[in-house]
């Protein structure tokens, strides 16, 4: 619970009231869920969440808008569940249904807050009856082929809201009005001594096999369901689940309830080694060298996913593990099992927003790169080795040598050998836009080899350019920087030097210009604050990652973009349908103001460890945004240019 959802159910940790424990939900799930995610809710740790830097977040204007905002959530389905079908000529009671439904879903931000939510999935192996599997035989003698249902795969995904059956009428109004959005049909039901809703398939469209989706309550607790078995087996099976403990008993679940040492406010895993045998299993026999190319990539070693996240004082904290026990391969065998610490990082600037440092074996990484585009390209064709049969290690062998000719280097003779272990990933916003100014360092064991390297691969690739390159080499304190210009290069300007024992990529030059100074002693580089510091102190050392990530620099920009695209889009509707009467424009009020939003963050800070059988990755953050490693502000300010 540490992700950006965080920010909308904590607006209401500062009045949850406190409850109960129920009584497990996880037992009517069958001990053998593949996946498996739970979220407590905010009323079961509310004190946590005040502690934590949501407390004060929502304690202020940013808490207050954000309220406002969760409050004008339901009111944007009013006009295309209410006012569009009104002036269609709906009948005059599914609109005051829809309007009824409207009014429910009012209540269910409040209600998941205290109640939390259960998610769950399985696909298993068909389990074809014996009047099926007669069925099918006699077709077959007839020469006709089984029926498309009998090869499905028993599939179910289950969203349980625990202790929420006397309060389903929110969770009844939500899923209703999601069906009706996508003009579906709904219908009661009663099953098994529970009454509830189901959606009803169309006549006509309708898919080659079976396709249920039914909510109801179970005891004490509201379930919706979607598969492809009947809801009344579903009922049957929880029966089955309660009388034997359910998914309690299961390792992995009992594993993810222990993770962690801080208050767990979510936890879940994924059975992957039960996933992806079941990949095999139904996909194998279609796609030729499937357990190969799986094995290629590292899915093949990776058994478990198990995670949990919480607080622990201010700081949100979360613990993945990925276990890959036995001989590893792809990404897994790439990660090596040696610890990075802050002497290993390179030269970076002092204003450094995020960083990304990892131990890697360079031949391990670059045979898990060459197996994930032969796992893409599955089915595909690779010049004259598509025409072929071949096995795997064959086409990969084909795209190692198309990658030879196209570098004009020997890869695994003339550059692999000579690499190090480390590379980092660092952006600074004084040396470039976000993603745009991303660096890459890669250290090098024998630079002079990297360097000839380098001159070989820029003339290949200005001998095969359909456009003119032209390459600028200016010398820094000594060391050759390298700039490289062609019209179809766009806004970039891709530059690269060999600094020492790194060799050092940017999208522009004044990027790895600050790296020769600061290597040099001309400017000053990064050293972790006081506080970031002792919390570094804190975490595992033995880590091969390290992260670093100041949501400081992401949120200030998104709340400086945040206006511009709002008023962008109340620009493009403004004058819609050319009625000043129903002119109600966007709040952008409602944006935060980002000094007030960041003056409450601090660094996030992920550590990566590895000891040959588990993955673990630790994060102690105060907020964090997906993909905040590259940052988000290049899409932000493509969104509000494309809306122009």
């Amino acid at each position: 619970m540490t992700r950006p959802f965080a920010l909308a159910v904590a607006a209401l940790a500062l009045a949850a009231p406190a409850r109960g424990s129920d009584d497990a939900p996880e037992t009517l799930l069958a001990p053998t869920t593949q996946l498996y995610a739970r979220w407590d809710g905010v009323s079961a740790h509310n004190e946590a969440y005040k502690k934590s830097v949501w407390g004060p977040v929502m304690a202020g204007p940013t808490g207050d808008n954000v309220r406002a905002l969760l409050a004008k959530g339901p009111r944007l389905f009013g006009s295309s569940l209410v006012a569009d079908p009104l002036l269609s000529g709906r009948d005059p009671g599914e609109l005051k249904a829809n309007l009824a439904d409207l009014k429910a879903v009012d209540k269910l931000v409040d209600l998941l807050a205290d109640r939390g939510v259960i998610v769950a999935a399985e696909v298993r192996e068909p389990a074809p009856s014996l009047k099926g599997v007669g069925s099918a035989l006699t077709g077959l003698l007839g020469g006709k082929a089984p029926k498309a249902d009998a090869l499905v795969p028993d599939a179910h995904l289950l969203v349980i809201v625990p202790g929420a059956a006397d309060k389903a009428g929110a969770l009844n109004g939500a899923v209703r009005l999601l069906m009706r959005l996508g003009e579906n049909k709904v219908e009661a039901f009663a099953a098994k001594g529970r009454t509830g809703y189901r959606f009803v398939l169309p006549k006509e469209g309708a898919p080659p096999f079976p396709l249920f989706a039914a909510w109801w309550g179970e005891g004490a607790h509201f379930v919706f369901y979607a598969g492809t078995r009947a809801p009344e087996a579903v009922m049957d099976e929880f029966t089955a689940n309660a009388a034997k403990g359910g998914l309690t008993a299961s390792p992995l679940y009992q594993r993810a309830a222990k993770l962690g040492e801080f208050e767990s406010v979510a936890r879940g895993f994924v059975d992957t080694g039960r996933v992806v045998g079941l990949a095999k299993s139904f996909a194998g026999p279609f796609v030729p060298g499937l357990n190969d190319r799986l094995n290629g990539v590292g899915l093949g070693s990776l058994k478990a996913v198990v995670f949990s996240s919480g607080f622990d004082g201010k700081e949100s904290r979360a613990v993945y593990e990925l276990d890959t026990p036995g001989e590893r391969k792809g990404f897994a065998r790439a990660l090596k099992n040696e610890p990075l610490g802050l002497n290993d990082l390179p030269p970076m600037p002092p204003d450094v927003s995020r960083f990304s440092a990892l131990r890697l074996d360079p031949a391990a990484t670059y045979d898990a790169g060459l197996s994930l585009v032969e796992f893409l390209k599955a089915g595909g064709a690779f010049g004259v080795e598509g025409d072929k049969k071949g096995l795997v290690p064959a086409r990969k062998e084909y795209l190692a040598s198309e990658a030879d000719k196209f570098l004009g280097v020997r890869v695994r003779d003339d550059i692999i050998p000579h690499l190090g272990d480390k590379l980092v990933l660092f952006q600074s916003p004084t040396e470039g836009l976000s993603l745009f100014g991303q660096v890459v360092c890669v250290s090098c064991k024998d630079p002079a080899k990297i360097k000839a390297a380098t001159d070989n691969i820029q003339r290949a690739l200005e001998g095969i350019a359909n456009s003119p390159i032209k390459v600028r080499k200016k010398v820094l304190k000594g060391v050759e920087v390298r700039e490289f210009y062609a019209r179809g290069f766009g806004v970039v300007t891709p530059t690269y030097a060999i600094v020492g024992e790194w060799l050092v990529v940017g999208g522009h030059p004044q990027a790895v210009q600050g790296f020769v100074l600061r290597a040099k002693g001309a400017l000053d580089k990064w050293a972790p604050d006081a506080e970031t510091a002792k919390r570094l102190a804190k975490l595992s050392q033995d880590g091969c990652g390290l992260q670093f990530c100041n949501p400081k620099s992401t949120t200030q920009n998104l709340c400086c973009v945040g206006p511009m695209f709002l008023s962008t889009l109340e620009l493009r509707n403004r004058f819609r349908e050319n009625n000043e009467s129903d002119f109600d424009p966007i709040d952008v009020g409602l944006v935060p103001n980002a000094h007030e939003l960041s003056r409450h963050l601090f660094p996030n800070l992920t550590v990566t460890r590895n000891d040959g059988k588990t993955i673990r990755i630790e994060t102690n953050e105060s907020f964090s945004l997906p993909l905040e490693f590259l940052g988000l502000e290049p899409l932000a300010l493509a969104a509000v240019s494309a809306l122009n």
